[in-house]
């Protein structure tokens, strides 16, 4: 069934997203060798290296000498750098069947952005709304999914112990020197968001606010940068799932579970103070948790249930907050909540 909101795309495009999805897993998992593969013979032994462009110039990073283990990491890079021309093939594919897909300088962000998704950032927003649509097999209307900014969410509760647990990402080096934005005026307070030289992308960093108001941003250790801190975020990236941005050769991202998408949407539509454009933005938070609730009634009733309960667990403040938002919502589909136990 599709309705004004979404259109459900043939079984071959959700087959090409469930394809590329399952390659980008696999390629994170074997890890990966940048740039190309270069040898020197040194007093007749072997030695490998990877080879990178930086800058104009060439960039040598020592592998080792010529050994089996060496060599299957050699062969896993060479596969991977196969299935790399096939994930645009892919790619292909689904925007023939109508997949959402991204345009080159968005993807190449993203791209850039690897890193963050590696230890724990979450893609929140409309590109993740529509990772979310392309993993369900849907694309939505244009007016409700149109992509904005880059936001990608992390707790800051979680993130210094993985600071001190791995390498951090740094995103000022990933993003190649991005123009910093101040959110807050106060020269003493780092950004929380930088655009893209050379595009109109920005990027900004969020983070839950926990416990009392506060206006300053909170560093993000494993990320390298501070981030904005937002109240009932921590529900929204408490539970995630990887999902595939179509475009470039693909972006393994991780994205919110689509039911709390859907009720955070409606939670923060009801807040007008959270920030000072969030009121401008209510009616599209509405619409597009209506449109994901429509699809998920339909699909993945559980989700629903679980993301309401989940939502409960935390307090009267937050379902009351969502209530408001479901009042204004098609009364047809307020009903078919309420049978999944979602009190409008």
């Amino acid at each position: 069934m599709a309705g004004p909101e979404f259109a459900r795309l043939p079984l071959l495009t959700q087959t090409a997203y469930a394809r590329l999805l399952d390659l980008l897993l696999t390629a994170e998992a074997g890890g990966s060798v940048a740039g190309s593969l270069v040898s020197k013979t040194i007093r007749g032994r072997r030695y490998w290296y990877a080879q990178r462009q930086d800058g104009g110039k060439k960039v040598q990073s020592y592998i080792g000498p010529e050994t089996p283990e060496v060599l299957a990491t050699i062969a896993r890079w060479q596969q991977q750098r196969g299935e790399r021309t096939s994930r645009t093939e892919i790619i292909a594919m689904a925007r023939a069947g109508g997949a959402a897909i991204l345009g080159a300088a968005e993807a190449q962000v993203l791209e850039r952005l690897s890193p963050a998704f590696r230890v724990g950032g979450v893609l929140v927003g409309s590109h993740a709304f529509a990772v979310i649509g392309n993993s369900l097999g849907v694309r939505w209307r244009d007016a409700i999914a149109r992509t904005e900014d880059v936001d990608i969410a992390h707790d800051y509760r979680i993130a210094v112990a993985l600071a001190q647990e791995g390498q951090p990402a740094d995103l000022r080096q990933a993003l190649g020197d991005p123009v910093p934005r101040f959110l807050v005026l106060n020269p003493t307070h780092p950004a929380t968001a930088f655009r893209v030289r050379g595009t109109d992308i920005e990027v900004e960093l969020l983070t839950p606010m926990i416990g009392k108001e506060r206006r300053e941003p909170i560093e993000i250790p494993v990320l390298g940068g501070a981030a904005t801190p937002l109240r009932f975020l921590d529900y929204l990236i408490e539970d995630t799932q990887p999902g595939a941005v179509l475009g470039g050769a693909g972006v393994l991202v991780n994205v919110p579970r689509p039911g709390r998408f859907a009720f955070h949407k409606l939670v923060v539509a009801s807040r007008r103070g959270e920030r000072s454009s969030a009121h401008g933005k209510a009616p599209k938070n509405r619409a597009q948790a209506s449109a994901l609730l429509r699809l998920l009634i339909e699909d993945l009733p559980g989700e629903v249930t679980l993301a309401w309960k989940a939502l409960g667990r935390r307090g009267k403040a937050w379902t009351n907050a969502a209530r408001i938002s479901l009042r204004l919502l098609d009364p047809d589909l307020v009903a078919e909540l309420r049978r999944l136990g979602v009190k409008g």
